[in-house]
C-alpha cells in the first residue's frame, strides 16, 4: 500500500472514531418505551397539559379535605385561560413542622412532580400530626407548563430569580458572552451545526467548565439561556409572600422540590446546597434520604451551582427556622440533547411565532418529560418513596 494511501486509510478510519464517538455520547442516556420495545398504556397521573394537571389536582384536593390557596398570576395561558400556582394545605393553620413538596419551578419539567402529588392524592394523604401541616405546591411556574417553556412569561429562570437582598441582578459569568452567538443565535430554530460545535466546545474546555458558565444563570442577556431576571418575578414575590405568612410558625420545616433533566435516565439524583457534605443538615439528609443524596458540585456528578436559587429562599425568609431542602432531579436524556431542545424552543419563542404547536415545542417537552412508561413508573414510585422518607424527617426526627 502506497504511503498517501496509508494517510487516507488513517483518516478514514479516524473519522469514522470520531463519528462513532460523538453518536454514543450523544445518544447516551436515552430511553426506550420499555424493555421489549412495545408501546404500553401511559400512567393516569401524567397530564397532556396544564389545564388538564390543574384541574385535576383541584378536584382531588378538595376531595382529600385539602384547603385550596390560589395564587393567581397576570400572564395567560395559550388559549387565554387564567394562569394560577395551587398551594394544597393539609394539617394546623399555625404549624411547629411542616412538609413541603413542590413541583414545576422549570414549566415543561412541571409533568413529573404534578404527577408524583396526583398519585399521592389519590392514594390517600396521611393523618398529620395535631402542630405540624402537609403542603403541595402544584406548579410553581404555571406559564412554563402551559406555554411549553422552561422560562416564564419574562424569559426567566425561576431558579436564578430569589436574590438575597445583598444580591444583584447583573452579570453574566466569565466567559458566557463569547458563548452567546452559539448559544442564543437571534433566528429561528434551524439546522446549523449545532452537535458539531458543541461536540468542540466540549473537547476544548471540558463539560464541567462549560455545563457552569452555560446554566450557572446570568442576568445580562434577556433573551438568553438562563436568564435570571431583572427583579424578583410575580410568581416568586407571591410564593415567598406565603412561605413568610403560613410558615413562618415552623421550626422545623422539610422541603422536597422535583425536577427533571439532569443525571441518568429514569434514575433520581437528590441534590442538596453545594458545600453543605460533612454538616450536620447533610449527614441527616444522608441518613434519611440514603446514598442517592449529593451535593451541588459540578466536578462530581451532573449538576452545577446557581446563583437565585428556591431553595435559597427559605432559610432566608423563615431566618432562625431549621430547612431541610432536597431537589430531587430525575434524569432524561444527555445535556448536549437537553441543552439542544431548550436552544430551539427560545428560538422559537423570541424569533418564530412561539406557537405551542411547533416541533421544538413538543422537542422540550419530550426532554423534560419522556414519553416512556418506565421512565414515568420510575418516577411515581420514587416520588412516593421520597415522600415517605420526607414524612419521617419532617415529622419524627
Amino acid at each position: 500500500m502506497s504511503e498517501r494511501n496509508k494517510k487516507s486509510s488513517l483518516s478514514t478510519l479516524l473519522l469514522t472514531l470520531f463519528v462513532n464517538t460523538l453518536g454514543l455520547f450523544l445518544l447516551a442516556s436515552c430511553g426506550s418505551t420499555d424493555g421489549n420495545g412495545q408501546d404500553t398504556m401511559r400512567t393516569k397521573y401524567f397530564s397532556p397539559n396544564y389545564t388538564t394537571a390543574r384541574a385535576q389536582f383541584r378536584t382531588a384536593v378538595e376531595k382529600e379535605g385539602g384547603r385550596l390557596t390560589e395564587l393567581r398570576l397576570d400572564a395567560k395561558g395559550p388559549n387565554g385561560e387564567d394562569l394560577t400556582i395551587d398551594i394544597a394545605w393539609f394539617g394546623a393553620e399555625k404549624p411547629k413542622r411542616a412538609l413541603v413538596h413542590s413541583s414545576g419551578l422549570h414549566g415543561v419539567e412541571a409533568f413529573a412532580g404534578s404527577a408524583i402529588q396526583l398519585q399521592w392524592l389519590d392514594e390517600g394523604i396521611p393523618s398529620v400530626p395535631e402542630d405540624s401541616a402537609l403542603v403541595l405546591v402544584h406548579v410553581l411556574n404555571p406559564f412554563g407548563m402551559s406555554w411549553l417553556r422552561r422560562f416564564n412569561e419574562n424569559g426567566v429562570d425561576l431558579n436564578r430569580n430569589f436574590l438575597g437582598p445583598q444580591e444583584t441582578y447583573e452579570s453574566a459569568p466569565k466567559g458566557y458572552d463569547l458563548l452567546d452567538p452559539f448559544l442564543n443565535p437571534p433566528s429561528p430554530p434551524g439546522w446549523d451545526l449545532y452537535y458539531a460545535r458543541a461536540g468542540w466546545l466540549i473537547a476544548r474546555h471540558g463539560m464541567s467548565t462549560l455545563k457552569q458558565v452555560v446554566a450557572g444563570g446570568q442576568y445580562e442577556y434577556s433573551k438568553g439561556l438562563f436568564f435570571g431576571g431583572s427583579k424578583l418575578e410575580e410568581g416568586p414575590r407571591k410564593v415567598q409572600a406565603f412561605v413568610r405568612a403560613r410558615l413562618g410558625s415552623a421550626e422545623h420545616l422539610v422541603v422536597v422540590d422535583v425536577h427533571t433533566g439532569l443525571g441518568p435516565f429514569a434514575y433520581d439524583t437528590l441534590f442538596v446546597h453545594a458545600g453543605d457534605e460533612g454538616s450536620e443538615i447533610y449527614r441527616v439528609m444522608k441518613r434519611t434520604f440514603g446514598e442517592r443524596v449529593a451535593t451541588l458540585d459540578p466536578d462530581r456528578g451532573p449538576a452545577y451551582r446557581v446563583k437565585g436559587a428556591y431553595d435559597t429562599m427559605y432559610p432566608r425568609v423563615l431566618s432562625d427556622e431549621k430547612v431541610y431542602f432536597l431537589c430531587q432531579e430525575f434524569g432524561t436524556y444527555n445535556a448536549v440533547r437537553a441543552l439542544s431542545a431548550l436552544r430551539d424552543e427560545n428560538r422559537w419563542h423570541h424569533y418564530g411565532d412561539g406557537t405551542v404547536d411547533h416541533p421544538a415545542k413538543e422537542e422540550l417537552k419530550e426532554k423534560f418529560s419522556p414519553d416512556d412508561e418506565s421512565w414515568r413508573q420510575t418516577v411515581l414510585r420514587r416520588g412516593r418513596e421520597v415522600i415517605e422518607q420526607g414524612l419521617g424527617l419532617a415529622f419524627r426526627e
